[in-house]
């Protein structure tokens, strides 16, 4: 098999299993990327394989959108109010601001002093500790009916913090929903809901660069790739989160921290 073809199902099958569960796509991408090609994966390729990930999100999730497209036509037709209109909708928007105005500063500094596999190691564990600890100690109050715009706000704004790699986009959002009072289920609906615009948004972000790719199949086994093990894995987390808390991920992520550390600090 082509070397470029075979790096592409890789990045897509480790991108799809990561983006959406809450380990940090962005730190297992760096490190396959340096064992593969001994360099950095560039940050355009990296959110191309983002292209598979948020259209597993939109089919899996379609119904949802489904019925915010429908409550924003009654809304603007007939002044109909609804939830997903009035609440939802406008929660997703304006908590995708904080990350898209952070991403758009500091992107390329981002990429260029934070992509190493170094820099992940506090990340890992920290977070993995964090996402244990939040769901341990707090209530599974609310559904996320009852979400507010201001809700939506504060989770967008942690959802910010997934752009320092190893933090995990899903995760560092799961977390607020929890602290919030959230029950698992809704706070991962809620982060894989959130997630969309940005995905799409760093997907816009690094168009041009995105488009010397398009001739590479590398670009279209690693989209397809990381569509099925996206889809796979938010089947996975919604069972899993319905029955067990994240002690395993936390372990994971320490698990992974550790290995890194080993490898980075004793070569």
């Amino acid at each position: 098999m082509n070397q470029d073809l075979l790096t592409g199902l890789v990045l897509g099958l480790v991108q799809g299993l990561t983006e959406l569960l809450p380990v940090s796509s962005s730190a297992h991408l760096i490190v396959v990327s340096e064992l593969m090609s001994g360099k950095p994966l560039p940050l355009a390729l990296n959110v191309a394989l983002h292209i598979g990930t948020v259209m597993a999100v939109l089919v899996y999730f379609f119904q949802d959108w489904l019925a915010m497209g429908r409550s924003l036509v009654r809304r603007a037709f007939s002044g109909t109010k609804s939830f997903g209109s009035d609440v939802l909708l406008p929660a997703l928007i304006l908590g995708s601001i904080p990350a898209g105005i952070i991403g758009l500063k500091f992107h390329r500094i981002i990429e260029e002093k934070l992509h190493h596999p170094q820099i992940v190691i506090i990340p890992l564990a920290l977070v993995g500790v964090l996402l244990w600890w939040s769901d341990k100690t707090r209530p599974s109050t609310r559904n996320l009916e009852q979400l507010t715009i201001k809700d939506g706000i504060l989770i967008g704004t942690a959802q910010a913090m997934a752009l320092i790699p190893g933090v995990s986009r899903s995760g560092s959002t799961i977390i607020a929903a929890r602290f919030l009072g959230f029950t698992r289920p809704d706070a991962a609906r809620f982060s894989f809901l959130l997630g969309t615009p940005a995905m799409f948004g760093a997907a816009l972000l690094e168009s041009r660069e995105i488009l010397q790719h398009l001739t590479n199949p590398a670009f279209y086994a690693g989209t397809l790739m990381s569509f099925a093990s996206g889809f796979l894995a938010i089947q996975v987390l919604m069972k899993l989160v319905r029955n067990y808390g994240f002690f395993w991920f936390m372990v994971y992520r320490a698990v992974l921290a550790g290995v890194i550390g080993f490898f980075v600090f004793f070569p």
